[in-house]
């Protein structure tokens, strides 16, 4: 009911939500995740997932647009993380920022622009 008081530019947000299909699924899924590619790894919601990831002792590759900046180098000298540049408008960086993960956590930057349309195709990219 909230939702739909607030309503906001996507509209129904059970009409506009849409499950995208696994582009690069494994014939048989891992028993034990070793190594995650993690989106967004140094903003508050990825870098939440990465710190959880790492405290079970599976490795994180934190994928980021600007490696070079303070919270990514941050995250360098950190045990099981590496860090990967990838760009979300780009899905041949993505794939190769991805390479070698058997897990992902995904998370598009919606705030930049505000748009749905792109939002949604970042999340294709992946």
């Amino acid at each position: 009911k909230r939702c739909e008081e607030l309503g906001g530019p996507l509209g129904d947000p059970v009409k506009t939500f849409k499950v995208l299909p696994l582009k690069y699924a494994p014939s048989s899924p891992p028993s034990v995740l070793s190594c995650v590619g993690v989106l967004g790894a140094t903003g508050q919601q990825g870098g939440a997932v990465l710190q959880a990831l790492v405290a079970k002792g599976v490795s994180v590759v934190a994928i980021t647009r600007n490696p070079s900046s303070q919270k990514a180098k941050a995250l360098v000298g950190l045990p099981r993380v590496e860090v990967r540049k990838a760009d979300l408008d780009d899905q041949r960086s993505l794939e190769a920022a991805f390479s070698g993960c058997d897990g992902a956590f995904v998370v598009a930057n919606f705030w930049e622009g505000m748009d749905p349309t792109k939002e949604m195709k970042q999340y294709e990219n992946c």
